[in-house]
């Protein structure tokens, strides 16, 4: 009950106040006729002068998102030798077929089942 009766009190008091307080016209000519569009030009120019610091250089590059070239050229690179399909006759053959028997590796000249395979299935050209 007190704090809506403090609510009610400060309300009224606002109320009061803006009833006083005069409005500003905006639509009304400025008091003051010494401020002009040449004057305010001539006050922007005098405040670029006073800037001690050196105007921005025009950088043709501005704006523009660059990726790290080494880093990327490198991942592409990687991602390219990777997904591209190896030959038959080289050594990365069995790249996307490995050789094994359960978890033994085949090597050598006993992997050439595997190599006709990967021919046959396209894992290789």
């Amino acid at each position: 009950m007190k704090r809506l009766l403090a609510a009610l009190l400060a309300g009224h008091a606002l109320a009061a106040a803006a009833q006083q307080t005069p409005a500003i016209d905006l639509a009304a000519p400025s008091a003051t006729p010494g401020i002009t569009d040449e004057v305010i030009r001539k006050a922007v120019r005098d405040t670029i002068a006073e800037d001690p610091r050196p105007a921005p250089a025009a950088n043709q590059q501005a704006g523009v998102l660059r990726a790290e070239t080494t880093t990327l050229q490198s991942r592409m690179t990687t991602a390219f030798n990777d997904a591209k399909v190896p030959d038959c006759l080289h050594d990365d053959a069995l790249k996307l077929q490995p050789a094994r028997i359960g978890p033994i590796g085949v090597v050598g000249p006993l992997s050439l089942p595997w190599i006709i395979a990967a021919a046959v299935r396209g894992k290789c050209n």
